[in-house]
Order: C-alpha cells, then sequence, then structure tokens
C-alpha cells in the first residue's frame, strides 16, 4: 500500500465521523440543522445590526 492510500484510508473516514458528531453534538444541544441553520444565522445577524443600529450611541461606533 502507498502512502496516499493509507492517507485516504485514514481521512475519509475521520471526515464522516467529524459531520456525523457535528450533527450529533447540535442534535444534543438543540441547535438548528440543515437548511434551518442557515436562516437561523442570517436572522441572527440582521437582528444584531437592528441593535447595534437603534444603540450605537451607547457603542460610540
Amino acid at each position: 500500500m502507498t502512502f496516499l492510500e493509507i492517507l485516504v484510508i485514514i481521512l475519509a473516514p475521520s471526515y464522516v465521523l467529524f459531520i456525523l458528531g457535528t450533527y450529533i453534538y447540535k442534535r444534543i444541544k438543540g441547535l438548528p440543522t440543515g437548511e434551518c441553520s442557515n436562516c437561523k444565522l442570517k436572522n441572527a445577524n440582521k437582528n444584531l445590526i437592528k441593535y447595534f443600529n437603534k444603540h450605537k450611541d451607547e457603542f460610540n461606533l
């Protein structure tokens, strides 16, 4: 077996386990997964921008 084959054998399952672990972590913590996570992040950023615009005199920006 060449070095490249060994590297692929190690990295492929590691990547899959990382993705699976991230999904399980989000499910346990009650965080949005899939398409909902994209919308949630966009809405959170919009809400932060609205908050900073409303209270910009307090932040001295």
